[in-house]
């Protein structure tokens, strides 16, 4: 006997939404903080026009490649990856590789710290944790007006990922699209994210994920 299975079109509808929401968090998370990091240099890039024409060569160079990568993201966003950075390198190796990419075109001093051993990450918590980063260090030089910024991992029972800078402050972040969206990369997955004042000026941002 063939069963027939009638899905509500309310419930079709809802489905759909839904990965139109889940398709434009991961482009504004993933693909956003590249494009964001390419325009930077090439903002920089045209300072150095006629000031260093060999570097400004050598930074159109780097940002080819950057583009390739972006343009590699998007093909792992359609078919449902990791992103490449973080499938070759890891968390810690992906969020160097991009804070060095900043560190070449902006007067902000980053620092990645890796408190002891990190172990072995589920794809969905190293990915999450990733876009989180990105995001947060994406609003730090294009709002916090910042001069220093520190990324912080640690692992005890759960993943610790902490984002500190010394600029203007949360409000900019704190009504932004991307803090929704690091809050509910984190929450997905069982964790919490948070921003607030650092103790000293600036922001703190706060996320733990668990591992299960």
């Amino acid at each position: 006997m063939r069963r027939q299975f009638i899905v509500p079109a309310e419930s079709c509808a809802r489905s759909a939404a839904e990965a139109r929401r889940t398709v434009l968090r991961d482009l504004h998370d993933g693909v956003g903080p590249s494009l964001a990091a390419v325009a930077l240099g090439l903002r920089s890039a045209r300072q150095l026009l006629t000031t260093d024409p060999a570097g400004a060569a050598r930074l159109l160079a780097l940002l080819e490649d950057e583009m390739h990568s972006a343009i590699g993201d998007i093909k792992a966003l359609v078919a449902n990856e990791s992103p490449s950075s973080v499938t070759r390198l890891g968390l810690a190796g992906a969020v160097q590789q991009f804070v060095a990419a900043l560190r070449s075109r902006l007067h902000v001093t980053i620092d990645v710290v890796v408190l002891g051993d990190l172990p072995p990450l589920p794809d969905a918590v190293s990915v999450a944790a990733y876009r989180i980063i990105r995001e947060a260090l994406t609003n730090v030089v294009t709002h916090a007006d910042a001069r220093t910024c520190q990324v912080r991992l640690w692992f005890d029972s759960e993943l610790h990922v902490e984002v500190v800078d010394d600029g203007v402050g949360t409000a900019e972040v704190s009504n932004g699209v991307g803090l929704a969206s690091m809050r509910q990369r984190a929450g997905e997955l069982g964790g919490t994210c948070r921003v607030e004042p650092g103790r000293d000026g600036g922001t703190r941002l706060a996320a733990a994920i668990p591992l299960r």
